[in-house]
């Protein structure tokens, strides 16, 4: 058997996720197309919120609206998006 290590170039991006809505910052399990699954929601009325997305250091940002605000048990969180807010690396 061979036991020599290979190395295939792979990548494994440094992904993160958060939801930030009146001081409260959300950690997202799962985001999809007008929604997201928050790891430990609580209970909040709709609000307009800002939706971070970095990967590998790389940031962008949009203003959304949560719908149906957050409802903890509720499954999915609504939003719909007002705008991008920011583009750009970490540190600009």
């Amino acid at each position: 058997m061979d036991t020599r290590r290979t190395t295939r170039g792979g990548h494994s991006a440094d992904v993160r996720i958060a939801l930030a809505v009146h001081g409260h910052v959300f950690s997202v399990a799962e985001l999809g197309p007008g929604f997201v699954v928050l790891r430990n929601p609580i209970s909040h009325p709709p609000a307009d919120a800002e939706l971070t997305l970095s990967i590998d250091g790389y940031e962008r940002r949009w203003r959304v609206e949560l719908i149906d605000g957050i409802v903890p048990g509720g499954g999915d969180t609504r939003f719909r998006s007002c705008s991008v807010h920011v583009n750009g690396t970490a540190g600009e």
